[in-house]
Order: structure tokens, then C-alpha cells, then sequence
């Protein structure tokens, strides 16, 4: 995959705000990033770089998307301080991150090609991972729905009521090889 269509670099200017102006470390960790992902073999996902609300970090994210219903069932971000990282699923819209193993939270420091590798390594694991959409009818004709990781059965999104019953699900689909 070519390189620029990974962790394409927001512009503020499109909501009227000033550019960014990143740091040499900060471009160096970009650049090693798109090098590590260029090689990925997995299947595309929106990714983008810009920074937090609050300016703090170099931000990267990647969105995992179900784009036969438009609908986004996550979303993962490395937040790049220099030396160290955060990184993990995001919790809400200022992409703060939930700080659990559980939601993939790591923190890790070394050098910019160090971190870009590590950080490479985890979005590729979880760009690998295949997702599933599963289906319950109602009587009513509409259906509940929930998207989950396939190996793990982690559930990413969830519409309409789930029966409590445990009944087997009509269908799952494939939405992520």
C-alpha cells in the first residue's frame, strides 16, 4: 500500500484554525510510521494525524469501520510525546484513551524509530484482526446487531437489543477479513 495513504495529516486551516507546526521528532516518528505501514498487508482503514484538543502530543488513529452500514466500531490512537507514548482505544471524541490492557493501553519509551516501530507493530495486529457482524431477528422484522472482534468475541458496537437469552444469532457476517 502506498505509504502517504497511511496517517494522512489533518489541516486545521479546514476549521479555521492555525497550522501545526510539528517537531523534528514528531515528523521523524510520522515518517517512520507511513515507512512501517507502507509494508502492511491488511485491509484499508481510515487512519489520520493531527494533534489532540489539547495540543499535547503528536496524535495517530486509525478507525475500524462497518462501511455497508456507515458506521464507525472503533477507534485506536498513539498519542507521541518525543520520548514516550501512550497508546490504546479512545474513549470518547477528545481522543482520550481507556487506560486498561484489556483495550489494548500500552505506554512505552525509547528512541523515535523504536517507538514508531512498536506503535507500527500494534496498529498492524489490530488491522489483522477479523471482525464479525452478528445478527438476532425480532418479530417485528427489525434485527439487533453487534459487531465484535472474531478471535477474541470483544464486542466493538452494539444496535438494538441483544437477547438476554443467549439465543443463537440468524447470521455473522464477515465485515473485517
Amino acid at each position: 500500500m502506498d505509504v502517504s495513504s497511511w496517517f494522512e495529516v489533518e489541516d486545521p486551516q479546514e476549521y479555521g484554525e492555525e497550522p501545526w507546526d510539528f517537531g523534528e521528532a514528531e515528523l521523524a516518528f510520522l515518517a517512520a510510521l507511513r515507512a512501517r505501514a507502507a509494508d502492511w498487508r491488511v485491509p484499508w482503514a481510515p487512519s489520520q494525524a493531527g494533534r489532540p484538543e489539547d495540543e499535547s502530543s503528536l496524535l495517530v488513529h486509525i478507525s475500524l469501520l462497518d462501511e455497508t452500514h456507515r458506521l464507525v466500531l472503533g477507534e485506536w490512537a498513539v498519542h507521541f510525546y518525543g520520548t514516550h507514548v501512550r497508546a490504546g482505544k479512545v474513549c470518547d471524541q477528545l481522543f482520550n484513551l481507556h487506560r486498561s490492557p484489556e483495550h489494548g493501553f500500552f505506554r512505552a519509551s525509547g528512541t523515535v524509530e523504536e517507538l514508531a516501530e512498536r506503535c507500527a507493530d500494534w496498529f498492524e495486529s489490530l488491522l489483522l484482526r477479523p471482525v464479525v457482524r452478528v445478527e438476532w431477528p425480532y418479530e417485528d422484522g427489525k434485527q439487533a446487531t453487534h459487531w465484535e472482534f472474531a478471535d477474541t468475541g470483544e464486542i466493538l458496537a452494539t444496535r438494538g437489543s441483544v437477547p438476554a437469552d443467549r439465543s443463537s444469532p440468524v447470521r455473522r457476517l464477515p465485515v473485517r477479513p
